[in-house]
């Protein structure tokens, strides 16, 4: 005990000094961070008096003047570097009002996004640089005059491709430069997606609930490498803009088909949208189109599967995107997070913290945009996927999709849903389309949670639920107003009873900032919920943004926002009753704002299966998801299957964890429609017809032009196919057959699919194939002729064996065909022959003969058969305009001679392959000699030719 007494004492004599060690530390921390900033902003050590007059001035205030400073002084603020520390555009006798710690005359640059990156840049190489100015004629001017051309430009804001030294001393000098970004690195795609799951985002549970809502009439632009236009997936969709890039990539086409794909390829080339048009242009230029691009087009969405890698600030691009979706108010962007999840900031507020804040691009800081993360088939947020916060503690990415290999497809899931969401206002708004703040509140308050209860920095405010955000849309579950500094705006909904859980999303779109903001947030509306009944007062959710990696995985609380242009509420098991939603105006120096809210709430003790539906296709023996959503908290579920219409029920688990919201299953080896259940708690839930059917792969039998033959396996258990064929835009069907095979005579296209027929219920398609383009002629695929000894080993490869009659093998003798051998009754698909050879050049082809009497013709094949001879000269005699051939036995460095009947030297031509032509053209009738001399010119062969 007295040792426990000696060590309490020490500790408590410890607990002081610690204190005073942690205060000494961070102040040393501050000095550090103070000597940092003066060195990076600063033009000079001394301090001027505040009657001297320049053009900036770099400025350390008390941390309690600091708000008050800001408010008072906006106008005059060039930069905030952080809470303490500004570069003000001159001095104002109005600042002695402030405790001023430090004043020191500015360099210029507080215009560069990143002053420290600067220092690393090769100092000739070229680098992209976007530059925001106040007067775009001068410069423009200026650019001209300094040889630096301007690659692309988005009102006051220009790119233009120089070197770090000519920006260090030349460009951020000038007067009307307000930023400078250089951009180290080009975009590059953010990885190709592998594979592809529709059920983790509800697409296939929206398919199935609404297949008229498809995006018809609505178009998407893929800003990035142009996407493969000839794509059978995209026929009659593609609108040309003349914006779109030289170069064509697999990624674009994938990006392209997750958001619109026709489905004609495949089943899972089905985009969520794909009814809509799709448009591309260039994501070499990284700021936003001309917004003639969007209204001319109609184009309502834009996907950004791309990134510059990690940048930590709010750059004039970022700023463009922001007024960009301002002045489109129906366009929303989507941009990828990026695949850094595991990178490292090297500058910004959040800088050396592995793992967060690692966002592949400025322009992905804008407020008024869509940022995406991606997640697995099983919830999980993928590691590479870019992680927040935003450089100034907003909540980043806003929502997470499915992609496996990286965010790319993630965003252009959350395109497709975009689209959908607008397709479904459209049809209960008379073909208006929502603003993009409304269709944004109802994609994020749509979301499942994942990961962290509530919003965090890993999944934003969810994972895209696309079938719900088009429930929401069509159940008209939004409000909007506008609002000015100090008012409120109310908003009453009432709760039935039994609800699980309530979810509130506000969204504006907010003022553009200027680059380089500290804080990109300009108008800060607050939202909270009063519930009537007992005056309890929700506020949103919000997270700790402290630079710390245990702070930003810690789970969100309820407070005051004063960060983002999202804010959301959710309220587990709310009472029934009345509620209101407020939104305050606390801080909105840009009036009045327009702001939307979105509501929805979910029901206790509900179950819905996402898969299977009525659309989905599993595979027998293979692994299948079933997934549901539920609303029952601890219950367990019994999982079962039926094959024979629900008359008899088989197991599949009996204690199947709900929370879960997934199970993976083998299907039995059959072909066979089926149902699913679930029962909790003695309540039943059913599935939509499915099937569990195999993939046909057809082959070509014959291709003639005006016919083709496709065949395919018999599949146990099917006793009916649907033949497809691509139309105008998309497969339909245009046979039904009871065999294997299938004739295709006046189909709408050469593109054709096969799937089998389960009670009416159509199963699994076949890949979509061009029959023509199979390498299978009209029944022939190849004839060959191959050396065998004296023998000629002949094969004729068949597409079928269908209607033919038999073949004959045939043989060139003295310029006649002649049939060396006839084969009936042919039910193989190679047929194989063995001819003796003739020294020379032995010639051979084949002929099939159909029931109907039509014959058709191989491909001639040669065999060259010296019998032991080492050349062999041919034809002798020989047609002078013609001349002669030399067969040899190998190819070497040998060279022919002609002489006439005097030993006069006549020609002389080197033997270079294995069938040599000599031309006698200029050779006059009679008799010659012919030698064959090797390379040290020796003769190793004579004959005499007649030339007639």
């Amino acid at each position: 005990m007295a040792f426990c007494r000696k060590k309490r004492k020490s500790i408590i004599k410890l607990i002081p000094l610690l204190l005073i060690f942690s205060l000494l530390q961070q102040k040393i921390l501050s000095q550090n961070n103070d000597e940092a900033i003066k060195a990076a902003y600063s033009l000079q050590a001394e301090k001027p008096g505040l009657k001297n007059s320049y053009t900036a001035f770099l400025i350390k205030l008390n941390k309690d003047d600091a708000e008050n400073f800001k408010n008072k002084f906006q106008q005059k603020i060039l930069r905030q570097v952080n809470t303490q520390w500004f570069v003000v555009k001159n001095t104002d006798v109005g600042f002695k009002q402030f405790h001023v710690l430090e004043l020191l005359r500015a360099n210029n640059k507080f215009k560069l996004s990143s002053p420290a990156g600067l220092s690393k840049l090769t100092t000739s190489k070229l680098y992209k640089c976007i530059v925001e100015v106040t007067d775009s004629i001068q410069f423009k001017s200026d650019m001209l005059s300094y040889n630096k051309p301007i690659q692309s430009s988005y009102k006051n804001i220009f790119i233009i491709k120089t070197s770090a030294s000519f920006v260090a001393d030349t460009l951020i000098n000038l007067d009307y430069v307000i930023s400078a970004d250089i951009k180290p690195q080009q975009p590059k795609p953010e990885t190709v997606i592998n594979d592809y799951d529709n059920s983790e985002n509800a697409i296939n549970l929206f398919f199935s609930q609404y297949p008229l809502i498809n995006g018809n009439g609505l178009t998407a632009s893929v800003k990035e490498n142009l996407f493969d236009t000839t794509d059978i997936d995209f026929k009659n969709r593609f609108i040309q803009s003349g914006l779109e890039a030289d170069t064509t990539s697999s990624h674009a086409t994938t990006m392209a088909t997750l958001i619109a794909g026709g489905g004609n390829s495949f089943e899972s080339a089905k985009g969520i949208a794909w009814a809509s048009s799709v448009a591309s242009s260039d994501f070499t230029n990284l700021l936003p189109d001309d917004d003639s691009y969007f209204n001319e087009h109609n184009i309502s969405v834009q996907n950004n599967s791309y990134g510059v890698g990690i940048e930590n600030f709010y750059g004039a691009d970022a700023a463009a995107y922001d007024q960009s979706a301002i002045d489109n108010p129906y366009l929303l962007y989507i941009f990828s997070a990026g695949n850094s999840g595991t990178g490292t900031p090297e500058d910004g507020n959040y800088k050396n913290i592995e793992g967060f804040s690692n966002l592949t691009g400025s322009f992905k800081q804008a407020k008024n945009i869509l940022t995406v993360g991606s997640v697995d088939s099983f919830y999980r947020v993928a590691s590479l996927s870019s992680k927040g916060p935003a450089y100034d503690g907003r909540i980043k990415p806003e929502l997470v999709a499915y992609g496996n290999d990286g965010s790319s497809g993630a965003a252009a899931i959350t395109s497709g849903a975009v689209l959908a969401v607008q397709s479904a206002y459209q049809s209960v708004h008379h073909d208006s389309l929502p603003p993009n703040a409304l269709t944004k509140s109802i994609i994020i308050n749509s979301a499942d949670d994942v990961y962290n209860a509530g919003p965090d920095f890993y999944s934003g405010f969810g994972n895209v639920n696309v079938n719900n955000a088009v429930t929401d849309a069509l159940d008209n579950k939004f409000f909007s107003d506008n609002i000015r500094q100090d008012e409120m705006k109310s908003f009453t909904i009432h709760i039935p009873a039994n609800i699980h859980n309530l979810k509130i999303t506000l969204v504006w779109n907010d003022a553009t900032n200027t680059a380089n903001a500290f804080k990109a947030l300009v108008n800060d509306l607050d939202l909270s919920l009063e519930n009537i009944n007992n005056g309890i007062v929700y506020k949103p959710w919000v997270l700790n943004i402290n630079a710390d990696k245990t702070a930003l995985l810690s789970n969100a609380i309820r407070g005051r926002d004063s960060l983002n242009n999202v804010e959301q509420i959710t309220v587990s098991k709310p009472a029934e009753g009345n509620y209101i939603i407020h939104v305050k105006g606390h801080n909105i120096p840009a009036g009045p704002q327009l702001f939307y809210i979105a509501y929805t709430f979910y029901a206790e003790n509900n179950f819905t299966f996402i898969s299977p539906v009525s659309n989905s296709h599993f595979m027998p023996e293979g692994k299948n998801i079933f997934r549901w959503s539920s609303t029952f908290t601890s219950a367990k579920g019994k999982l079962e299957y039926s094959i024979d219409k629900g008359n008899s029920w088989h197991t599949i688990s009996s204690n199947i964890n709900l929370a879960k919201k997934y199970f993976e299953w083998t299907a039995p080896d059959t072909n066979v429609v089926a149902l699913a259940r679930i029962t909790i708690n003695n309540k039943i839930f059913y599935s939509d017809t499915f099937d569990i059917s195999t993939q046909p792969y057809p082959v070509v039998g014959f291709s003639c032009g005006d016919s083709a033959l496709i065949s395919w396996d018999k599949q146990k258990g099917i006793d009916a196919y649907t033949i497809f064929s691509l139309g105008d835009k998309y497969l339909q069907p245009i046979a039904t057959t009871n065999d294997t095979f299938y004739v295709v005579k006046n189909a709408p296209s050469e593109f054709i699919a096969v799937a089998p027929v389960l009670n009416n219920h159509t199963g699994i398609k076949s890949y979509t194939f061009d029959y023509s383009a199979q390498g299978v002629g009209c029944y022939i695929s190849n004839f060959l002729a191959d050396p065998d000894g004296d023998n000629a080993s002949l094969k004729l490869y068949l597409g079928t064996t269908f209607n033919i009659k038999n073949a004959v093998f045939q043989q060139l003798v003295a310029g006649v065909w002649t049939g060396i051998k006839t084969i009936e009754s042919i039910n193989t698909l190679t047929v194989n022959y063995v001819s003796p050879m003739q020294q020379g050049i032995n010639l051979y082809r084949a002929v099939i003969t159909l029931d109907n009497g039509s014959t058709i013709t191989s491909n001639e094949a040669s065999v060259n058969f010296l019998n032991n001879t080492p050349y062999i000269i041919y034809p002798n005699p020989a047609a002078a305009k013609q001349g002669f051939y030399i067969l040899s036995q190998n190819i070497s460095s040998y060279t022919i001679v002609l002489y006439d009947v005097m030993g006069r030297k006549l020609l002389q031509q080197k033997i270079a392959q294995q069938r040599q032509r000599v031309i006698t053209s200029n050779f006059a009738k009679g008799i010659y000699l012919a030698v064959i001399y090797d390379d040290k010119n020796h003769p190793v062969f004579k004959t005499k030719i007649v030339i007639d």
